[in-house]
């Protein structure tokens, strides 16, 4: 122990040690006489100690330093203990293979800094910590295989920084914490396989950033969570193939989920129930499952730009697995091995997605209907008409042998095919050309003439755009020509009633198809 010049004690090295093996009545005993005072256990080794506890210790008004500390096999308890109002160093500091409790602990005004700390594989424990006003400081931290708890852990007026914190496989909690006025900082932080839990998490008044964080394989909650007036920053992260929910949230400032990375893996994203008090940006994101926005509040816009979604589909139908197994057996002459039935399988499922209608595709997920409803609203109000057409398109896909009645299915799948949902303007010209190209023959064969000539084509032609004036005496020139007899000088025309039906048919299709034409130039220059 020393003295400076302004007479503030400070206990050091061995010393530090020397009293901390005395216990915590005679810690705080000479904490009690030394009020104000800097400790330092800095380079101190604990690996010698099978367990290290600083439970109920109390700390003077002063620096408190255990930076560059290594700890070792044993768990380290810091609960309940109380800093006092100077900074709090755990910097580079080492901790063992045991757990690490921090439960309750209090950090007073100073700034506490973990900042490269290496923490064990064991649990790491900080639930019901309260830290006040200085900066709380985790960057570039490593945490080990076990879980994480922040649970009801309270932040000061500070900002808390987390900038590439590496978590492990363990879950990690801050279920309930509280964050103050201060800004909170996961950029760049690495989230392991398991479960990561904000839920019922209140942020401050600050900005809260996640820009480049990477989450793996397990769900992330958000749910409940209460977001103050600054920005809300998810911009590039990568969340895994887990859920990911922001459901019953309060966001008051403005949200950044856009340019995710891998967003194709997120199983199900869901912001219901939620309120968005400022500007949602979720531009430049290419879902594989349906965001859910049903019963949400948003008083700004959202924006959607470059955003499309992709709804996970199921086949219905059995018609592709049952047939090819008939057919193995048939062949084979007995029962499949489970091999082969295995390969029929696989190979049943290739043929359904190439022949989605006959295998019954519809939802995997019967609400995806309303998700994409809700997105398709959302989508008018920005008038963004491209992106709400082709929502419309794929709630028709989904409600596909669910809600569409089966006499309606024919329609649709015409519909799909002839014009990709009015999508289409080259699919409806080049189907009128084969329809012009088709019937030319058949009038041609009915006709005294035999060949295709070129009247039969213009005959063709005038069956299917009857509402031009020419085509009226284009149809009685080629029909004469085609049909026509001189009988006793005088041309009589005859039309078999084959020709009649198939101009009937002709005549309606041109009609459809030219609406599907009209369809798809109206949704391409939309205003």
């Amino acid at each position: 122990m020393a003295r400076d010049d302004n007479k503030k004690t400070i206990l050091e090295g061995q010393a530090a040690i020397n009293l901390w093996l005395e216990g915590v009545d005679v810690w705080n005993q000479w904490v009690a006489d030394n009020p104000v005072a800097d400790i330092s256990f800095e380079d101190a080794d604990f690996r010698q100690y099978d367990k290290v506890s600083f439970e109920r210790y109390m700390f003077p008004k002063g620096h408190v330093n255990f930076s560059r500390a290594q700890f070792g096999k044993g768990d380290v308890y810091f609960d309940r203990a109380r800093f006092g109002e100077g900074d709090v160093d755990f910097s580079s500091a080492q901790f063992g293979e045991g757990d690490i409790s921090f439960e309750g602990a209090q950090f007073g005004n100073g700034s506490a800094y973990f900042f490269s700390a290496q923490f064990g594989p064991g649990n790491t424990d900080f639930s019901r910590a309260q830290f006040s006003k200085g900066i709380v400081n985790f960057d570039f931290a490593q945490f080990g295989e076990g879980d994480v708890n922040f649970y009801s852990t309270q932040f000061g007026e500070g900002d808390a920084y987390f900038y590439n914190t590496l978590f492990s496989r363990g879950n990690v909690y801050f279920y309930c914490a509280q964050f103050g006025e201060g800004n909170v900082s996961f950029e760049g932080a690495q989230f392991g396989q398991g479960f990561v839990n904000f839920y019922g998490t209140q942020f401050g008044t600050g900005d809260v950033y996640f820009d480049g964080a990477q989450f793996e394989q397990g769900d992330v909650s958000f749910y409940g969570t209460q977001f103050g007036e600054g920005t809300i920053g998810f911009s590039n992260v990568q969340f895994g193939e887990g859920d990911v929910s922001l459901a019953s949230a309060k966001i008051l400032g403005r949200l950044e989920f856009s340019n995710l990375v891998k967003v194709h893996k997120i199983s199900g994203l869901s912001f219901k129930f939620t309120t968005f008090e400022g500007p949602v940006d979720m531009d430049g994101n290419e879902f594989h499952c349906i965001p859910d926005f049903t019963n949400t509040k948003l008083s700004h816009q959202l924006s959607l730009s470059h955003f499309s979604v992709k709804p996970k589909m199921r086949n219905k139908g059995k018609l592709f697995v049952k047939t090819l197994i008939g057919l193995r057996q048939i062949w084979l002459g007995s029962q499949l091995r489970f091999s082969s039935t295995k390969k029929a399988i696989k190979l049943s499922r290739i043929m359904a997605k190439k022949f989605p209608w006959l295998a019954q595709a519809t939802a995997a997920d019967r609400q995806d209907i309303d998700r994409l409803r809700r997105l398709k609203e959302l989508a008018e109000s920005n008038k963004h008409h491209k992106l709400a057409l082709d929502l419309h398109i794929e709630e028709m896909k989904c409600s596909r042998w669910i809600e569409t009645p089966w006499h309606q299915l024919f329609t649709e799948f015409l519909f799909q095919k002839l014009g990709d949902y009015g999508r289409s303007i080259l699919r409806p010209i080049l189907s009128l050309i084969l329809l012009w190209l088709v019937c030319a023959p058949i009038y041609a064969v009915a006709s005294n003439n035999k060949e295709i000539s070129s009247d039969a084509l213009i005959f063709s032609f005038s069956q299917m755009f009857s509402i031009i004036p020419s085509s009226k005496d284009a149809r009685t020139e080629s029909s004469q020509a085609l049909y026509g007899t001189l009988i006793d000088g005088k041309l009589v025309v005859d039309v078999p009633h084959m020709v009649f039906a198939v101009a009937g048919v002709q005549s309606l299709a041109s009609v459809a198809l030219v609406f599907l034409i009209g369809l798809a130039l109206r949704n391409r220059f939309r205003i």
